[in-house]
């Protein structure tokens, strides 16, 4: 099994996406239905990261990011499997309709590395 291991933005991401949906939408059970739906793909990555495959965008691809949907939202993530190390880094969740090819090459080199 993998070890997750979650980036700070990942966590700014969850925090911004369950008060935008319990908060501004005004729907705390649809935000709660959320980290549910999330908690369980999260612990899908843990035992079957290579199910899903590498994103199309052919540069985030070169870094190894793969994505999963969560309802309405994207997980972005890398794995690393070697030396003895089996994580699955979470780099990301963001709402599936954003431009999040852009988002995630803003800042590749500091914040993704190729495995």
């Amino acid at each position: 099994m993998f070890e997750l291991v979650f980036s700070k933005v990942f966590d700014e991401d969850i925090d911004a996406c369950y008060d935008y949906i319990k908060d501004t939408l005004e729907s705390p059970m649809a935000a709660k239905n959320l980290m549910n739906e999330l908690s369980s793909k999260l612990i899908y990555l843990e035992e079957k990261p290579y199910s899903r495959p590498l994103v199309q965008d052919k540069f985030l691809a070169s870094f190894g990011i793969r994505s999963i949907r969560v309802k309405n939202y994207i997980i972005f993530y890398i794995i690393e499997d070697a030396n003895k190390k089996k994580n699955v880094n979470i780099l990301r969740f963001m709402y599936g309709k954003r431009d999040w090819m852009s988002i995630l090459k803003e800042k590749p080199n500091t914040v993704y590395t190729k495995n």
